[in-house]
């Protein structure tokens, strides 16, 4: 955890950092005589591109950002207007060439983005209305860059506004790029998989989400290496925040003998925080999962992730691959820049136990014996 959140650091797919991360991983699986692939992928599609990169001047200032679905990808700079609400009558006459930033409220956002184009903008900021970011859509396309921040960052823009000129820049990726890391015995076969997503949102190291994760993995690949343990593969996964995409690219490129070989999916997504662990999947993988855990010493109890809310395991459980996931609360730290090393270090009670029922589990769901 240490070395992926702090020598790191946010782990973007796509970043230099995260190829770092990946590097570092492949290194670890080496050791332990894994045979490691770097699976990159690309995705180009609109509707998952998520995060922008949004930079204020002349008070530096990068502003955390989400991309509206149906933005138009691309990187424009210019001076800062506020047009409030996005009304007509709100676009002042220099509107040409600018930056607008708009306050949501009752305006559509397919509203916005044709007024701000109509009115000569080159990009639009949209500032939530409440506290954190939101996820938007404008149907049809935007012809402009198009991205949201938070209720926060938009009272500080508007703050630098009234004392004079602001300049601000969107840049909205064309594609994502991932790679993910899959570490196979030396007679490929993956009888189970264990998984986790290592990379972050662009402002937050991450610790919690997900190098707890991700370290958990390559402790149980450490583990079965030392204990003679045969047909049990690992991968961390890229861009789960960006849609689930790294575990829908492995997914897509497993054959039907593949699939069917494959037992079981385990995911790990933010394995330390609060005390209880949820468990969450097909019922007798979860079951057992439950009952290994409180052997173990933890509060494991069944659970259903919240509405909205995703992980890697739902890629392999969409092909019928029987998936079963632990995670914990976040304790509010969930991309946010709180998410630290020092903070998931002060709360690790759930690892443990965590660690010795994932253990227990892959063992419980295909047995195997030293060679």
């Amino acid at each position: 955890m240490r070395v992926l959140s702090e020598e790191i650091g946010s782990r973007l797919a796509g970043s230099e950092n995260i190829d770092r991360a990946a590097e570092y991983a492949r290194e670890q699986f080496e050791r332990w005589g894994y045979v490691v692939e770097l699976q990159d992928f690309s995705d180009s599609r609109p509707e998952v591109r998520i995060f922008a990169q949004v930079h204020a001047e002349p008070e530096p200032r990068d502003l955390h950002s989400i991309v509206f679905l149906g933005s138009k990808p691309g990187s424009v700079g210019g001076r800062l207007v506020d047009v409030g609400s996005g009304l007509d009558e709100e676009f002042p006459a220099d509107t040409g060439g600018a930056i607008v930033l708009i306050q949501r409220g009752d305006t559509l956002f397919n509203d916005m983005a044709a007024r701000a184009k109509a009115h000569g903008a080159i990009g639009a900021i949209v500032a939530n209305n409440k506290e954190g970011l939101f996820r938007g859509t404008i149907e049809p396309r935007a012809d402009l860059p198009f991205a949201a921040i938070s209720q926060v960052d938009g009272e500080a823009l508007r703050e630098q506004l009234a004392d004079g000129a602001v300049e601000v820049s969107i840049d909205v990726p064309a594609s994502i790029d991932g790679t993910n890391v899959i570490a196979r015995p030396p007679s490929g076969t993956c009888r189970t998989l264990s998984g986790a997503h290592y990379d972050t949102v662009p402002w937050a190291r991450g610790a919690v989400d997900n190098a707890s994760g991700s370290a958990l993995v390559l402790e149980l690949a450490r583990a079965s290496s030392a204990a003679g343990l045969t047909d049990h593969c690992f991968a961390l996964f890229s861009a789960e925040e960006e849609g689930l995409l790294g575990s829908k690219h492995f997914v897509s490129l497993m054959s039907e003998e593949a699939k069917t070989n494959l037992a079981a999916y385990f995911n790990y997504d933010v394995v330390v925080g609060g005390a209880t662990v949820d468990v969450i999947g097909d019922v007798d993988l979860a079951t057992e999962a439950v009952a290994l855990g409180t052997q173990a010493g933890g509060d494991f109890v069944l659970a259903k992730l919240a509405q909205g809310s995703s992980s890697d395991h739902a890629s392999f459980s969409k092909v019928g691959i029987p998936v079963a996931m632990m995670t914990v609360d976040d304790l509010g730290v969930l991309h946010t820049e709180r998410d630290t090393f020092e903070f998931a270090s002060q709360h690790t009670e759930p690892l443990q136990p965590i660690a010795d029922a994932a253990f227990e589990l892959i063992q419980s769901v295909l047995p195997t014996a030293s060679p």
